[in-house]
C-alpha cells in the first residue's frame, strides 16, 4: 500500500495512528520544551509505505516531521 499520492499534512494524520505519543506520561518540563519547539524526534521506518520520505515523530507530543517540515497530527 503506497500513501505517497497524499499531501504531507494528510500523510502526517494517517501515520500518526501508527505511534502513540506520550503526552500523558511526559513531565511538565517536556511539555514546555515541545511548546518551545524543542522536540524529542524518533524515526519511523516506513520505506515500504512512503519511499523517499524522512518520517519522524515527537515522543512527547503529537507532532510529526516529514522531510524537515513539522505538522501537528
Amino acid at each position: 500500500m503506497e500513501i505517497r499520492k497524499n499531501t504531507d499534512p494528510e500523510l502526517a494524520v494517517r501515520i500518526a495512528k501508527l505511534w502513540p505519543h506520550r503526552e500523558h506520561e511526559a513531565s511538565s518540563v517536556n511539555g514546555l520544551l515541545c511548546r518551545a519547539r524543542i522536540h524529542r524526534w524518533k524515526r519511523l521506518d516506513l520505506a515500504a509505505m512512503v519511499p523517499d520520505h524522512d518520517v519522524r515523530f515527537c515522543f512527547w507530543c503529537s507532532k510529526a516531521r516529514i522531510d524537515g517540515t513539522t505538522y501537528d497530527a
